[in-house]
Order: C-alpha cells, then sequence, then structure tokens
C-alpha cells in the first residue's frame, strides 16, 4: 500500500533488535514506540481508543513515545491525551520540536495527570522481569529556542553503566552524544520516512538515520517513520508505523 490518507491505520510493525550488550535477563523485552502522532482535533477519540485498546492487547512491558504528540495546543486535545491514562503498562516520553512550538508545559500536566512521565534530561530504573531497566531521555535539540538546557554530560556521567540502559530522543542525530557512555540502545523519529517520496531522497543528504534499524559503534538505533502525519494527512511510499521492538 505505497498511499496511505488519513487516520484510518493502526500499523503495528514487529521489529527484532539485536543487542549483544543487552541483560540476558531482559531478553524478549517488549517495547511499544508511539511517535510524531502530531495530533490534532481533526483525529477522532475512537481512533485513540481503538490504538490504547489494541497496544493493551499486545501486553508490552513498556511503552515509550519519542516526540512530537501534540500539532495544536495540548489543551485543544487534552480529550485525546487522556486517552493514554488506559495503557497498561509502564509509559514514558520526550518532547519533539513541535511539542516545544505548541507548549510544553500543558502537554506536560496533561500527560503527568494521565500516567505518562516525562523523561526530558531524566533517568529512571524500573523493574522488568525482575532485573533493573534503565531509561535515559533528551528533552528535543530544539529546546535551546525555550530556554531549556540539555545538560547532556551531566545526565549521562550520571548513568549507571552496569546496567541495561535504553536512551529516547526525538532525533535520531542525538546518537552522537553517546560516544563515551552505555547506551544500548537508542529510539528515535522525527523523520516520518520522510512521509512523501520523492523528498526521501534528498532527506538522505543531511539525515543519514532515516528510517529503521542502525549500528552506531555498540548502540543499537531505531528511527520510526511514526504514525501521524506533519501537513498534508498523507503518506506516499513512507507508510506509518507503531513499532512493536522485541531485544533480544
Amino acid at each position: 500500500m505505497p498511499l496511505q490518507i488519513g487516520w484510518k491505520y493502526l500499523p503495528f510493525k514487529e521489529i527484532r533488535v539485536k543487542s549483544s550488550s543487552f541483560c540476558s535477563s531482559l531478553n524478549g523485552l517488549r517495547i511499544v514506540q508511539l511517535s510524531d502522532l502530531h495530533l490534532t482535533k481533526r483525529v477522532k477519540l475512537d481512533y485513540l481508543k481503538n490504538l490504547v485498546e489494541k497496544i493493551n492487547e499486545i501486553k508490552p512491558d513498556i511503552v515509550l513515545f519519542s516526540g512530537d504528540i501534540i500539532q495544536t495546543s495540548a489543551l485543544k486535545v487534552k480529550e485525546h491525551l487522556e486517552h493514554f491514562k488506559n495503557l497498561e503498562a509502564p509509559s514514558y516520553y520526550v518532547s519533539g520540536n513541535h511539542d516545544i512550538v505548541y507548549g510544553l508545559k500543558d502537554l506536560n500536566e496533561i500527560m503527568c495527570k494521565n500516567g505518562v512521565v516525562c523523561l526530558d534530561n531524566k533517568i529512571v530504573c524500573i523493574n522488568v522481569k525482575g532485573s533493573t531497566l534503565q531509561l535515559v531521555g533528551l528533552s528535543d535539540r530544539y529546546s535551546f529556542v525555550r530556554g531549556i538546557k540539555r545538560p547532556i554530560k551531566e545526565l549521562f556521567l550520571k548513568l549507571n553503566p552496569d546496567l541495561s540502559t535504553i536512551l529516547l530522543a526525538h532525533q535520531p542525530k542525538d546518537i552522537s552524544h553517546v560516544d563515551d557512555f552505555r547506551i544500548d540502545v537508542q529510539l528515535s523519529g522525527h523523520t516520518h520516512g520522510v512521509q512523501i517520496f520523492p523528498i526521501s531522497l534528498m532527506v538522505k543528504l543531511f539525515q543519514p538515520y532515516f528510517s529503521g534499524l542502525y549500528m552506531y559503534k555498540k548502540t543499537v538505533l531505531y528511527v520510526t517513520n511514526g504514525l501521524g502525519y506533519c501537513g498534508l494527512n498523507i503518506r506516499y511510499k513512507a507508510q506509518s508505523e507503531i513499532a512493536v521492538l522485541t531485544i533480544n
């Protein structure tokens, strides 16, 4: 299906992620990655209700949002965001560049009230399968526009190098910051894969991590095409996806 129009699809995509450094006790870890939803009032509430129900049926260990959740004020899509309170798995998100434009404060308040934890420039450790998993998140690369600092080195120095670690960062180029630290897996979005062909051919010239799986030194990077649309509600040869990642 080369052409997609509008919010009609729940395109779950299974991806196997091989990481030689990931703790063996976490083998089989299942993650649903949601990215680039770009929610507006045009998205029907029933669509999000069905999305959450389908995610719960999959029974992931965690749900991770890799930015660009909104394409309007969070207050205008408050009812949409409230559906995420029904996610049964622990859920976390980082901001994207569009979230910064449309207002992080309201987004943070609404997401927090509905049980989705903000990971912007934070580290959390969670218990999964009887082992400890370390999550670290970065706010978007354009955070400085709103006076938000990204203390990347200071943050990464606080990571426990003995723990399996997933980095959540909206823009895949943030992979350049992992060199001196144990980051087993980075999950990103932003590119939309680039939504409409042949624009993608040009984007590849300045966006080396474009769509799919990459290996950067010892870190596995997955860049999802994301679920939503920016601009026209059309995708051509860059199909939307809801990534379901199994790490082993």
